[in-house]
């Protein structure tokens, strides 16, 4: 997936969300039986989850990283993966940061459907751009091929 394709999942979402959020509110406010026990604790675990295992994925494409400009003796090659890996590791840190915020200031700010429903949106989006950052990172783990070397010690022609 493209990042252009991301970032308007993630624009059109927020925008609906938004716009479902101040015109009919119940959808997405507490009056919502499943959003009202899901944005609480319960998103925290999931996006916990996702942040542990994608860590520790991270970790390992990193570390294959290493073996491969190890193996190809070109130090650097693969530096704007790298640092594409690294942003993308921050990121989830982050939006799991705000979604403790989120999860902890909701119940003391939004007294309202309307403002239950925007912090109830807020929380969603950041579930999905988990999920976008998920899917980048599987992708980037499917791009990494195998390290073929022929007897001789150099890489195969094409």
């Amino acid at each position: 997936m493209s990042k252009s394709l991301s970032y308007i999942i993630l624009f059109v979402s927020a925008v609906g969300m938004t716009v479902v959020s101040v015109i009919a509110p119940d959808y997405l406010s507490d009056n919502n039986s499943f959003l009202k026990g899901f944005i609480n604790e319960n998103i925290l675990n999931m996006l916990g989850v996702i942040l542990a295992i994608t860590l520790a994925s991270v970790a390992n494409i990193h570390l294959a990283f290493n073996r491969i400009e190890e193996k190809y003796e070109r130090p650097g090659a693969l530096s704007g993966s790298r640092q594409n890996l690294k942003k993308s590791a921050y990121w989830l840190i982050g939006i799991f940061i705000s979604g403790c915020i989120v999860v902890t200031i909701k119940p003391l700010a939004a007294v309202t459907p309307v403002g239950q429903a925007l912090f109830n949106s807020a929380a969603l989006e950041m579930l999905i751009w988990h999920v976008l950052i998920l899917i980048s990172l599987t992708e980037l783990v499917f791009h990494i091929g195998p390290e073929v070397v022929q007897k001789n010690g150099e890489p195969p022609s094409k």
